[in-house]
């Protein structure tokens, strides 16, 4: 079995986000990946 070749350019985590007064909503985020986007989106002014 091999590793997965990564793909180019940057990650999810160096994409800069800019989402002051902006609203979203984000069904599932008690845990997992919804949690992950929803504490994200907060990070980024959602």
């Amino acid at each position: 079995m091999t590793s997965p070749t990564p793909l180019p350019g940057p990650g999810p985590q160096e994409l800069a986000l800019d989402l002051a007064g902006r609203t979203a909503l984000v069904t599932g985020a008690a845990g997992g990946i919804g949690r992950a986007c929803a504490l994200r989106l907060a990070a980024a002014g959602a």
